[in-house]
């Protein structure tokens, strides 16, 4: 076996003391023919998070590489993973998989090497991933009959963590850091897809391999299970908005095919409409700016609108009830 690191893993915990031990069983379980390391960060743990990654970091030294907070790194605005974390990794690849996350199959890593090192022209390689309901204890996989596939730059700009989990992303180290042109306050999951897209192909692997958990306390999943207020609504296709309109400059910038540019456009342009109908309302769709840009958008994007309007009167009606 080779002495130099493949692949890194970071992973982010806090409070994760009710799961982390299934992330750092999946991390040590994993079955590969080259070297790996898991950098994690506890962010401050106030639970036993901490306790139980040292367990793990004592018993496998060559492999579990913990960076333990004093302060939480969060709450003052770092980017752990891009700040911290990647920092100190060492691998060709990077993986990730947060506290609350695990990996159920121990060829993960060495299946999704496999296929990059023969494939140059990729980017990333992905998998299917199972999602565990925490509340009801239910599971599913997050798609069902599908084949291994390449993803389109349309679908991954289109339909962003839909198309794939970040548990499940094992991508070429110089693809992981976003540029600061494409970073976006409050997610990074969607313009790390795109990115990473952007330049290279993206392989889907049918397998389940990872475990996503939601609902667990603190998670985005248990913030957003309840209707979200209007103000929270604006302020989310707000962040969505900023950052598909830096896409649109970046790829004008960066002078990427026309096809993609009519993607992000296209996307931009649903998401301008989507902030607009959420500020002013439907009717802003029939007359001025909005109605241009609406009439141009695909048929896929105008059902994408309307289906804001018809979802903001639903709720707006609710709440006066």
């Amino acid at each position: 076996m080779n002495d130099d690191v493949v692949v890194s893993v970071l992973c982010i915990a806090y409070n994760h003391e009710k799961y982390i031990r299934s992330a750092l069983d999946g991390f040590v379980n994993q079955k590969t023919n080259f070297r790996y390391e898991v950098l994690i960060n506890d962010d401050a743990s106030t639970d036993h998070t901490a306790a139980i990654i040292a367990e793990y970091e004592a018993k496998y030294p060559d492999i579990i590489k913990p960076v333990y907070q004093t302060e939480n790194q969060y709450s003052k605005g770092v980017f752990i993973t891009k700040s911290i974390l990647f920092p100190r990794s060492k691998g060709k690849y990077t993986a990730i998989c947060e506290g609350d996350d695990y990996w159920c199959d121990e060829n993960k890593l060495q299946k999704q090497v496999d296929f990059l090192e023969s494939h140059e022209e990729y980017a990333a390689c992905v998998h299917n991933t199972r999602l565990l309901d925490c509340r009801t204890g239910g599971s599913w996989p997050m798609y069902k009959g599908e084949q291994d596939r390449d993803l389109t730059f349309k679908e991954v700009v289109n339909y962003s963590a839909a198309c794939f989990h970040t548990s499940s992303i094992l991508c070429r180290r110089e693809w992981f850091c976003i540029p600061d042109e494409l970073r976006a306050n409050g997610f990074g999951d969607y313009p790390r897809a795109v990115y990473m897209r952007l330049n290279g192909k993206i392989h889907y692997l049918k397998d389940i391999m990872s475990v996503y958990r939601m609902f667990t306390a603190g998670s985005w999943t248990a913030r957003n299970q309840n209707n979200a207020s209007k103000q929270q609504r604006i302020c989310s296709q707000k962040a969505r908005t900023d950052f598909t309109e830096k896409l649109r400059r970046y790829c004008r910038e960066q002078g990427v095919t026309p096809e993609y540019q009519k993607a992000v456009n296209d996307v931009a342009n649903r998401d301008q409409l989507q902030l607009a109908v959420l500020q002013k309302g439907g009717r802003c769709l029939l007359h001025g700016p909005q109605l241009g840009i609406f009439m141009g958008l695909s048929l896929e994007k105008k059902i994408h609108v309307l289906d804001t309007v018809r979802t903001e009167f639903k709720t707006e009606r609710n709440e006066k009830r």
